[in-house]
């Protein structure tokens, strides 16, 4: 690990080619990908299916399963699943949390392919998709996320999924309310399709102490099992997630406003929030975005670099005094957990993949 003049955390060879993508004011994100696969190897799936080279995987890991399912290969948030109790069936699960997928998409650029070329090839198998998510991010900010919770609260909101929260994170400090993001969901957590609107900036702000970024909110499509299915159907017939996305939100929300003058109490004839029109308009142009990165070492990193930095400083400068190197000591004293160990494993993968493939 080392240095740049800015202090950042410098990543492995091949996740830094090429993937600093420009912030467009619309785009989207697959963040989450899990797949039921079955009448499959384990090898085979690590190697013709994710097209990760074996020796990269690491075989037979302990914990980091869910419910019915164990842990049997990954590489840092790639994980391989085998089911266990009443879920057994021969096969497999893929499952890709959205730094999973940032993970993937370090695999995809080295193959030179795309999420449609992974998706076509797994549907070449008997599979399933227990969920699909798309996050699309908005740094344009086109909607309001308090006055869309606002909005919903009035009842100015026409929609075939029922809201169930407006969530404020707002906290309580000396001088008042400090903002610190809110949030709106429609659809259950157990309901086959879910949308949230939630302002992103704040919740990186907040979650990893990143700097505080307003201008950007995320809008998830959270689609489960059969919608997760034809999701993944949609996108391959298109290839077209801005007409994919565009179509779902427009079916499922639409927000609105009462005129002054208006008598009728049917929604369906108020006229659209014209924030959320200028964003159905736009969104139809949307593409996929890859952002490969190594976010679980980034993540630490910037946590390092935000709450426990200040105090190494301190240490640092009472060393100094006392002639005692505390900072040398801390590191002696430290043991790394299985998670920890685990990511240098893996960031050693990836330094010699990236400094073979280079040469």
């Amino acid at each position: 690990m080392s240095n740049d003049s800015k202090g950042k955390f410098n990543e492995p060879p091949f996740t830094n080619r090429g993937v600093i993508q420009q912030k467009e004011n619309l785009s989207v994100l697959i963040d989450w990908c899990q797949i039921t696969i079955k009448n499959i190897s384990l090898h085979e799936i690590i190697e013709d299916i994710l097209k990760i080279p074996l020796h990269l995987m690491g075989l037979n890991q302990e914990g980091g399963g869910i419910q019915g399912h164990k842990l049997v290969a990954r590489f840092d948030n790639i994980k391989i699943l085998k089911p266990t109790g009443k879920a057994q069936y021969e096969g497999f699960q893929i499952l890709m949390c959205g730094s999973g997928c940032r993970n993937y998409e370090n695999f995809l650029k080295l193959n030179k392919e795309t999420w449609f070329d992974f998706l076509e090839r797994v549907c070449k198998y008997e599979v399933n998709f227990p969920r699909l998510d798309l996050a699309i991010d908005d740094r344009k900010t086109y909607l309001n996320i308090p006055e869309l919770v606002g909005l919903a609260n009035q009842g100015l909101v026409s929609s075939r999924l029922r809201m169930i929260d407006g969530h404020n994170s707002d906290e309580l400090v000396e001088d008042g309310l400090m903002h610190r993001g809110k949030s709106l969901y429609f659809g259950s957590e157990a309901s086959d399709f879910r949308v949230i609107f939630y302002e992103k900036g704040y919740e990186q702000n907040k979650k990893y102490g990143k700097e505080l970024d307003t201008n950007w909110n995320r809008y998830e499509l959270r689609f489960r099992q059969e919608r997760a299915v034809s999701a993944v159907h949609e996108l391959l017939k298109n290839k077209d997630v801005g007409k994919v996305a565009l179509q779902i939100l427009n079916e499922k929300i639409r927000f609105v406003y009462r005129p002054l003058n208006s008598k009728t109490m049917r929604k369906r004839l108020y006229p659209t929030y014209q924030p959320w029109a200028e964003l159905m308009e736009d969104i139809k142009k949307v593409k996929l975005r890859v952002e490969p990165q190594k976010k679980s070492l980034e993540k630490i990193w910037n946590w390092l670099t935000t709450y426990v930095a200040p105090s190494l400083k301190l240490f640092e400068k009472i060393g100094e005094v006392e002639n005692k190197d505390y900072i040398k000591l801390l590191v002696q004293n430290g043991k790394m957990n299985k998670t920890h160990k685990q990511l240098y494993d893996d960031y050693i993968k990836y330094y010699l993949e990236g400094e073979k493939l280079e040469l």
